[in-house]
């Protein structure tokens, strides 16, 4: 994970260096970008959650600093939109689940797992307007002028791509009382699709994953699938492999809840917490989540099962 003495050390420098010329501001930026870029990867070796949540928290402000004085830096902008999207699903959501016998906190958590996601998807969408000024104006637009966008975007632009709509997604899964929101699901639809055309294993098949959560959090009248649902998660599973257990979580949450299926669910809850602390040493705070997210689910398997 980045050192914070570090780059709180280059924040300062790039404030100072504001009043003395681009050159030293530039040096300084991009020595923010590499701690940035390479610390992501030892952000998600992480194992202790506490740990990762206080120093993703820190470095995500951080972030935005250096976004002041860089506001045009494609990488700052890919890792603000991945980081506030990571952070919000691991740490935020992650609350609602834990104190879901109180309406109010878990209000107050909504309400800041939408905002964080918005930021998510805004740092992305001027990530993508920097690429590709046709697919912003496009987002406004009807669905095939959207689609045809869509088109023109190659492979490297998976990233911000997905992470766009990762948080555009999560923005509008925590404001359902918000209609002129959910009237951009659409959007969010054919962005994970050209993903998966695209890059179909990118990021551990997460648009496979989403998805799955998508076709099995709703009913069959809202647009529910527990069949499609259970088609994109097994296919995580066979593009992730065995050392990611982000598709088992799934499978339990939203899916065999859906369907209603109380073995699946213990079965790949406990397939989870019994998976070894260095299943992927590379991902270990992936895991971690996962397995968090897990023992807090069978704690209420009375309550989600009739």
């Amino acid at each position: 994970m980045p050192s914070l003495r570090s780059l709180v050390t280059l924040a300062m420098m790039t404030i100072l260096a504001s009043g003395c010329g681009p050159v030293l501001k530039q040096v300084t930026v991009a020595s923010a970008t590499e701690i940035f870029r390479d610390g992501m990867a030892a952000f998600y070796r992480e194992e202790d959650l506490i740990l990762a949540e206080q120093a993703l928290a820190s470095n995500l402000k951080l972030l935005e600093v250096f976004l002041e004085a860089s506001p045009d830096n494609p990488d700052l902008l890919l890792q603000a939109s991945q980081g506030f999207g990571a952070y919000t699903f691991a740490f935020v959501e992650d609350k609602i689940t834990r104190h879901h016998r109180d309406p109010h906190r878990i209000e107050v958590h909504r309400e800041r797992a939408r905002r964080l996601y918005l930021r998510g998807r805004e740092y992305g969408l001027r990530l993508l307007a920097l690429r590709h000024n046709a697919l912003a104006a496009s987002l406004n637009a009807d669905l095939p002028a959207l689609r045809t966008s869509l088109a023109r975007l190659r492979r490297e632009d998976v990233p911000a791509l997905f992470w766009t709509a990762y948080g555009w997604a999560g923005s509008i899964h925590w404001s359902l009382d918000r209609p002129e929101m959910l009237a951009d699901l659409p959007r969010v639809l054919v962005m994970m699709d050209r993903v998966l055309e695209l890059d179909e294993p990118y990021f551990f098949a997460g648009a496979h994953l989403f998805f799955g959560a998508y076709y099995a959090s709703r009913s069959r009248a809202l647009g529910g699938d527990p069949e499609r649902a259970r088609l994109h998660l097994d296919r995580v599973l066979e593009l992730a492999g065995p050392t990611i257990l982000m598709g088992r979580l799934f499978l339990a949450d939203p899916y065999a809840i859906q369907v209603q299926d109380r073995t699946l669910f213990e079965t790949q809850l406990r397939l989870i917490l019994d998976a070894p602390e260095d299943l992927s040493p590379d991902y270990r705070l992936l895991n971690q989540v996962a397995k968090a997210r897990a023992r807090l689910l069978l704690e209420r398997i009375d309550e989600l099962f009739l």
